[in-house]
């Protein structure tokens, strides 16, 4: 077959990349048709773009039997890596005289098309067959890994729902799962630890295989001592070896050892160190294996900082870029430096690609020079979700990057929904006057309807971020003037609540997030404070306090479980005035929604009064407990129970009623976070409240 050598990586298709390695993407795929069928419709328009982007899809006017031969192969070899063994496969082409011809294939192409073949269309009918699974996998000489932690690397377990595509046989996944399990014995210091498998029964019928793995650990190799051995009888780095003795031989000891050697260097002005790790071994009476690290090194020239280039940056101003280089001519050229200012380069956001070289490469005065890749000037995106109350919701976003040259970016997102309009205008400086600040302007206005009144606002925010990274938080600080507009108020305080007021408040936000992963958290922790403090001095025409503190926890229960805890307390005050006080309606807290107490609609679970009327809460306290079982790896099921306790006085502090609500969830893992679908029945109702709510949302509650 004739062969190409250009290869196209598809994200996900290790085996089409194996098969076009082993055969040649041969002829181009040309203009004529070619379909696959056998694969479901989603499977088949899937199979046949990868078809495209692989072979290529140049304007020829015919097939040949090397394309289709070597699409066959690549759909093959795909269904043999996701557990169909023994697929079956015919190519019925539609030859240029006009005539249908249909031939099988297989893997092997023991019975190759016949040639000379042009076709002016073609179909790849598929059988994919039976679904080979690994029903049951013993392991043999496993000591320092738990057979369940070993078992993971091969087959998912944990769900309710057992999926066959979770337990997928194939060769090729067994070598991998081997190589996995072998990768983690070896970080735990078993440098020897050898691990085979061996097939023992494969039910033809029934696709169900059972192997069996044989562990050789072998010794655990620990490390006894760090030498230095310098080129020269240079120094040698002082107090690496103190918090590296005694832990396990691996790539991660090396790799940390070898940073730490590097900066201790780096520091120095020695950029071109080399050195190598070499152990030496010796068998201790307990049996381990202690290691005598020698590391050789070669320090090289120390080198001092000539200029400092920039090449690439069309449209950013120079200025800009010097901001974040933190060395000057003359300087010993410390390569962590020049790696901290192309990271915090990089951070803007404006630009592509960001990289570094020292012109000339050796020498003891080099250049500094950061190459420079200006990204998209501009970008619109379209935005969509849906929830319980708002329902359908929709927008535009606009961003305009790098600013006058000076890497700001400018947004405008306009979103509509069932329930509210919103515009917002933001203006961002990052690294504001070559600081680790980032600045921000914003102009915003809503209209919302909210279950009791019409909430209108508009006004301006002007914000820093300070990111505190020695305790990893983030502290947001700004002041805010808006106008606030409250109509259509069916609250039990309409006749005292003030419906209109000018606010000028001091914000402070605190934000400290560890948690795994933000849109779907398994493990972690969050905790976040946001304080409003709003004052006539301070422009406005009210007095407040408002202060929300809240936080999250995560954690796993056995496989496929977690544990999902959140607490938020929220009050307002109003330190200088009376307690009655009259206050903008959208100050106070409603609790309620897919956010908060789920047995209640938006807002609803808020208090009463003798009437039935909402009043707002000037005090709250939420408390939410999930227990989420995944059902496969993307479905899972949540049982939840939901407490709020509420109080209307300040008097009443913290609070003075208590509702509860326990219930049922079903969530489907996106790109974009779960979908929701979640019923909470109340356990004490008030005499208007309803007995439970069903509420679909997306994205993590707390």
């Amino acid at each position: 077959m004739k062969k190409n050598n250009s290869i196209l990586f598809i994200p996900g298709w290790r085996t089409v990349l194996l098969a076009a390695l082993a055969l040649g993407a041969t002829a181009p795929l040309t203009a004529a048709e070619l379909q696959v069928r056998g694969l479901g419709w989603f499977g088949n328009r899937t199979a046949e773009q990868r078809l495209k982007l692989l072979l290529g899809n140049r304007a020829d006017t015919a097939l040949d039997a090397n394309v289709l031969e070597d699409a066959a192969i690549v759909l093959v070899s795909t269904l043999t890596d996701d557990g169909y063994l023994t697929p079956g496969l015919t190519v019925e082409a539609v030859l240029t005289d006009g005539r249908t011809v249909s031939h099988p294939l297989d893997a092997q192409l023991e019975q190759p098309l016949p040639r000379p073949l042009t076709a002016t269309a073609a179909t790849l009918h598929i059988d994919r067959g039976r679904r080979f699974t690994l029903r049951e996998i013993s392991f043999t000489g496993l000591t320092v890994v738990t057979e369940k932690k070993a078992r993971a690397l091969f087959v998912s377990e944990g769900r309710l729902i057992p999926l066959a595509s979770e337990r997928i046989y194939s060769p090729g996944r067994l070598r991998r799962s081997l190589g996995n399990l072998t990768e983690l014995l070896h970080q735990l210091g078993y440098a020897d630890a050898v691990v085979t498998a061996t097939v023992t029964q494969v039910d033809q019928a029934t696709g169900q295989v059972h192997a069996k793995v044989v562990v050789q650990e072998g010794r655990q190799w620990l490390v006894h001592e760090l030498q230095y051995v310098v080129a020269g009888g240079g120094e040698a780095p002082a107090g690496l070896a103190d918090q590296r003795l005694g832990r396990p031989w691996n790539s991660f000891w090396r790799q940390d050892a070898a940073t730490a050697i590097r900066r201790w260097y780096y520091t120095r002005g020695h950029p071109d160190v080399e050195f190598t790790l070499t152990p030496q071994n010796a068998v201790q009476p307990d049996g381990t294996v202690a290691v005598t690290v020698v590391a050789r090194i070669t320090p090289g020239p120390q080198v001092r900082v000539g200029a400092v280039r920039f090449t690439g940056n069309r449209y950013t101003r120079e200025a800009t870029l010097r901001r974040f280089i933190r060395s000057t001519p003359g300087d010993l050229l410390n390569p962590i430096r020049f790696n901290n200012s192309l990271t915090r380069i990089s951070r803007l956001g404006v630009f592509r690609a960001v990289d570094l070289r020292y012109e000339p490469a050796d020498g003891t005065t080099r250049d500094a020079v950061f190459a420079l890749t200006e990204g998209r000037r501009q970008e619109v995106s379209l935005l969509a979700g849906y929830g319980s109350y708002e329902q359908l919701r929709g927008g535009l976003e606009w961003r305009h990057y790098n600013v006058f040259g000076r890497a700001q970016i400018s947004s405008v997102k306009l979103v509509q929904s069932m329930k509210s309009s919103q515009g917002d205008f933001i203006y961002t400086v990052p690294e504001l006057f070559g600081t680790p600040l980032d600045g921000s302007v914003r102009l915003f206005g809503l209209h919302r309807q909210e279950p009791s009144f019409v909430h209108e606002e508009y006004g301006t925010n002007v914000s820093l971020l300070w990111p505190v990274r020695r305790f990893r938080f983030a502290l947001t600080t700004g002041y805010t003037f808006k106008h606030l507009r409250d109509t259509d108020n069916e609250l039990a305080t309409s006749a005292t609540d003030q419906n209109q007021a000018d606010v000028g408040s001091v914000d402070v936000g605190l934000v400290r997030d560890r948690r795994d992963n933000p849109l779907r958290p398994r493990r972690g922790y969050k905790v976040s404070l946001q304080n409003q403090w709003a004052d006539p001095i301070f422009g406005g025409n009210v007095a407040y306090q408002q202060t929300i503190l809240a936080g999250s926890y995560h954690t796993a229960w056995g496989d496929g479980r977690w544990i999902h805890l959140g607490l938020a307390h929220g009050v307002v005050t109003t330190f200088g005035a009376s307690d009655d006080s009259a206050l903008p309606v959208s100050v106070r807290f409603f609790p309620g929604g897919d956010g908060s107490i789920r047995g209640y609609p938006q807002g609803e679970a808020a208090p009463r009064a003798d009437n039935g009327l909402f009043i707002g809460a000037k005090s709250y306290v939420l408390a939410n407990v999930e227990l989420e079982q995944a059902l496969t790896s993307n479905w899972s099921v949540v049982v939840f129970a939901d407490a709020v306790g509420t109080a209307a006085r300040l008097a009443d502090y913290p609070f003075a009623e208590k509702l509860y609500s326990v219930g049922l969830g079903l969530r489907y893992q996106t790109i974009i976070g779960p979908v929701r679908v979640e019923y909470g029945h109340n356990l004490n109702p008030r005499p208007l409240d309803p007995a439970g709510t069903l509420l679909i949302s997306i994205g993590f509650p707390f």
